[in-house]
């Protein structure tokens, strides 16, 4: 066989596997543009190598016409909400009570008797619901010092305790206040809020390529 022959038989098998793979992608893909198809059989021409059914082919392949359309579709979505909550806060209050002082009385310095210590007292009455220890610095100044002890005392609601002080010695004055009130503990509830995230389904769109 000649050479020449052998290279005109290769083209035209070249060309029909040119065309098989255009006609496979247009089935395939469906996005070959008619300008691209014209241009290749310009050149099967050009080289004498189109047969009249690769022909037909083409040209009907020229006719199909292309146009991008928008395809909806379903995607998630996140978004945060404040949500309530319910939260309970507490703190520590001062029971309610009354300090009633009395009165000073002075050291007695009997002659024939025995002497009187000076005295002094103060009473706590709980005006709460709640019992707890009172604590209280009682006593005198004597000599231009102060002379002081605690006492405390468990007092139920509604009830009084009175504490007492006595001294062997000429006071100047007498003293007595709280060193300590008990507490209760008071509670509520509270809504607060935190933020959450969650998801929704709502729809996009993507570009496609639709060939008729």
């Amino acid at each position: 066989m000649e050479q020449g022959t052998k290279y005109l038989i290769l083209g035209i098998t070249l060309g029909v596997i040119v065309i098989g793979i255009f006609i496979g992608s247009y089935i395939n893909n469906k996005n070959i543009t008619a300008n691209t198809i014209r241009n290749l059989e310009r050149q099967l021409e050009e080289q004498g190598q189109l047969t009249e059914e690769q022909e037909r082919q083409l040209e009907e392949l020229a006719k199909v016409e292309c146009k991008d359309v928008q395809i909806p579709y379903d995607a998630q979505e996140a978004y945060t909400e404040q949500e309530p909550y319910s939260k309970e806060v507490c703190e520590n209050i001062n029971l309610l009570y009354k300090l009633d002082k009395g009165s000073c009385i002075q050291y007695k310095d009997n002659l024939i008797f025995e002497d009187e210590p000076a005295k002094y007292s103060c009473t706590i009455t709980n005006l709460g619901d709640s019992a707890g220890t009172f604590s209280v610095k009682i006593g005198f100044t004597v000599g231009g010092q102060k002379l002081l002890n605690s006492q405390n005392k468990y007092i139920y609601p509604s009830s009084s305790h009175t504490f007492y002080a006595e001294e062997m010695a000429k006071i100047e004055n007498c003293w007595c206040y709280e060193e300590n009130i008990p507490t209760k503990q008071e509670c509520e509830t509270i809504t607060e809020y935190k933020t959450v995230t969650k998801y929704r389904t709502i729809t996009k769109y993507r570009t496609e390529t639709v060939c008729e």
